[in-house]
């Protein structure tokens, strides 16, 4: 199979003409840009906060920006409960938020009815901290917020860890227990990574980002759930079938040898971006950590650059519980009802 070498902004990249050639970003993203950031995470301080620094930082009088992009209604949506001061911005209209100038008032459509969302210039020197549900699409939009050279972080594991009034985390018992293979990773992996440098877009590049939470906003297969999430039973079907989709399991080379889903490839987080020639760039691609977080922010770099990529919801934890299990929430005060002016 023939190879084509790329110069993308003092990037090496080597693309395999055939069917898994590398694919286009559907918002014009140079490849080498984000092939750093896997490599650079560190420098983006993990771009995850816990529950407990959260509740130190806003006791100590911190100043940060609270967004909750849950749906207001449900029984687990921001109406039924939420941490005081957060504003919410449901998730498909993250978008509206990102590209605003000014405090406006907008009137949406939510869930079967309308909101009004408060929308407000979001600041570049101020922490922001990004909340969903369990940790998926509050990880995946401060990653891309982080892109754009904002201060973001994701609440680790989502409101679910903050209060048990909030949890939706499966009990123990819900664990499905699918199989797992130990062993080494099959194959060889590029160790080496990117060059370290710029990998931020910058702040030019809000409008053109916008769209991307409209592309979660849509209807999903059986067995799948917003944003870009596959259920681990749906997972296992797909495996069993004639197209099965490529498993790439983000955790460290001693975790996947203790215990991994049959066929996945092992490319730990830090090194993906040294090794996107591995990534089929056509199939369905199944990313996997241990709880969905990783995961979800390989996923959302994965779709800027045009990829067929989702998480296996909830992680390997519900995959097989071998793997580990799910800290238990903290008692955090929650307050109830939409966040009134």
């Amino acid at each position: 199979m023939a190879t084509l070498v790329l110069f993308t902004g003092g990037f090496i990249w080597v693309q395999s003409r055939g069917r898994d050639a590398a694919p286009v970003s559907p918002y014009g993203i140079p490849r080498g840009i984000l092939a750093r950031y896997f490599a650079d995470a560190i420098r983006h301080h993990d771009y995850q906060v816990s529950a407990s620094t959260l509740h130190a930082w806003l006791r100590s009088s911190k100043s940060v920006v609270l967004i909750d992009l849950r749906q207001p209604g449900g029984t687990d949506g921001y109406n039924r409960g939420h941490i005081a001061g957060a504003h919410n911005i449901p998730l498909q209209w993250f978008g509206t938020e990102l590209t605003a100038t000014h405090r406006f008032t907008k009137r949406v459509p939510v869930d079967n009815g309308t909101m009004g969302v408060h929308f407000f210039a979001l600041p570049h020197h101020t922490p922001i901290v990004i909340m969903c549900y369990d940790g998926n699409g509050g990880e995946m939009t401060p990653v891309i917020l982080r892109v754009l050279g904002y201060q973001a972080f994701g609440l680790r594991d989502g409101v679910s860890s903050w209060n048990p009034r909030l949890n939706v985390w499966p009990p123990a018992t819900a664990i499905d227990n699918l199989p797992l293979v130990t062993g080494s990773a099959p194959g060889s992996l590029s160790l080496s990574r990117p060059p370290r440098g710029v990998d931020v877009l910058g702040s030019s590049w809000d409008a053109r980002l916008k769209p991307f939470w409209q592309h979660l906003n849509h209807v999903y297969p059986l067995g799948y759930s917003r944003p870009w999430t596959i259920d681990a039973n749906a997972l296992w079907a797909l495996l069993a079938g004639p197209n099965p989709p490529e498993v790439i399991d983000l955790r460290t080379p001693g975790q996947f040898k203790a215990g991994h889903i049959k066929g996945s490839l092992n490319i730990p987080f830090g090194q993906l971006g040294a090794n996107l020639s591995r990534v089929s760039g056509t199939r369905q691609v199944v990313l996997v950590s241990r709880t969905l977080q990783e995961a979800a922010a390989a996923n959302a770099i994965l779709r800027l650059l045009g990829y067929h990529s989702d998480v296996l919801k909830k992680g390997l934890v519900t995959w097989n519980n071998r793997v580990g299990s799910i800290e238990s929430p903290h008692h955090y005060g929650v307050v109830f009802g939409p966040k009134r002016g």
